[in-house]
């Protein structure tokens, strides 16, 4: 059963009744997560693992451990992110391969990437580059991986308006796409990438989004979302599973759900008719809880010259987030995180 609500003036379809028709319909199964996603490579050039909610703590626990797994350099060449933009890739491979590179010249890798907020300058990417970096030390040199940033090269000093901005938001997907053509692809090497969930979405209807650009070079990907909690209320069995886990979504409870039980805002057209599985292709669960989410340091609202910058670009760009006054809602974030100190 559905029905229409108005909130806010905006008509939403909500869903009286979130479950849908299953009958007969096999439980998705837990796997161990780890050697579950490494196996994928035996049949996928690519592998897309879904963040879910930017800055979660879990989810950046579990890529760690992922990318620490012995077996992980043998099978995996390249980590395409979404955290950096290619501007600074050369800087990047710098780094990645052991190589001294100052400090201010790496952030400008996720500082400067097309979101104008504080997305990336959370700790923890950083600490995922760091990681990788520590793994190569233990490589050889035709073992070590590459990390591939996949934001545009967007030139902020020519960004002076929010249409300036939106020109480069219109060729993330498109870029990302190019860059693996071109570094992975090419060269037949295997590809992890770490993207926002909502970047692995449009399978049938969103022409230039990330899965249909590889699925047209005909390269083969699968795509995982990452879930915590709620995948308990779409198969109540999955609060028995042992967390992290993967588990198939092609034919099972989960998969046949409408893709607008799983996210809150789903793509266009036809969101409420879209199922799970026509969308991605595994979930990995991991949490029975909410997501544990992470903010920027402190130590950048003491830092001028960051506030200087950030503060400007949200100032150009203001409304493109969703918030009326984003520069206003940093100034705010920063007191709250300085008095709390």
């Amino acid at each position: 059963m559905q029905r229409w609500a108005t909130i806010g003036g905006i008509v939403c379809l909500l869903y009286v009744n979130t479950v849908t028709a299953t009958t007969n319909v096999a439980e998705a199964v837990p796997l161990q997560a780890i050697p579950a996603i490494l196996d994928l490579f035996k049949t996928y050039q690519v592998v897309g693992l879904g963040e879910g909610p930017h800055g979660n703590l879990e989810g950046h626990a579990f890529r760690l451990t992922l990318i620490r797994d012995p077996r992980f350099p043998a099978i995996v060449n390249d980590i395409l992110v979404e955290s950096g933009t290619a501007r600074y890739q050369e800087v990047m491979d710098r780094f990645i391969r052991g190589d001294a590179v100052p400090r201010q010249e790496l952030r400008r890798a996720w500082e400067d990437t097309t979101n104008p907020g504080t997305n990336w300058d959370k700790p923890m990417y950083e600490e995922f580059f760091t990681a990788v970096r520590g793994v190569n030390a233990t490589l050889p040199n035709d073992k070590k991986l590459r990390v591939l940033l996949g934001d545009p090269p967007i030139a902020w000093e020519a960004i002076h308006s929010r249409s300036d901005l939106r020109r480069w938001n219109l060729q993330r997907d498109l870029h990302a796409a190019a860059v693996l053509k071109r570094e992975s692809f090419a060269k037949g090497r295997k590809v992890l990438a770490i993207y926002g969930d909502g970047h692995f979405q449009g399978r049938g209807f969103k022409d230039n989004g990330l899965v249909n650009l590889v699925e047209r070079a005909n390269v083969a990907i699968f795509t995982i979302s990452t879930r915590y909690r709620d995948l308990i209320k779409l198969q109540p069995s999955v609060a028995s599973w042992k967390t992290p886990a993967f588990a198939f979504l092609k034919g099972t409870v989960l998969g046949k759900k409408y893709y607008a039980q799983y996210y809150p805002m789903p793509p266009a057209p036809g969101w409420n008719t879209v199922l799970m599985e026509d969308q991605f292709d595994g979930v990995l669960y991991l949490s029975p809880s909410p997501p544990t989410m992470t903010l920027m340091p402190a130590s950048l609202c003491r830092d001028a010259a960051y506030m200087q910058m950030r503060l400007a670009r949200l100032a150009v760009t203001s409304g493109t987030r969703g918030s009326s006054d984003p520069a206003g809602s940093l100034k705010k974030l920063c007191a709250d995180l300085t008095q709390a100190r």
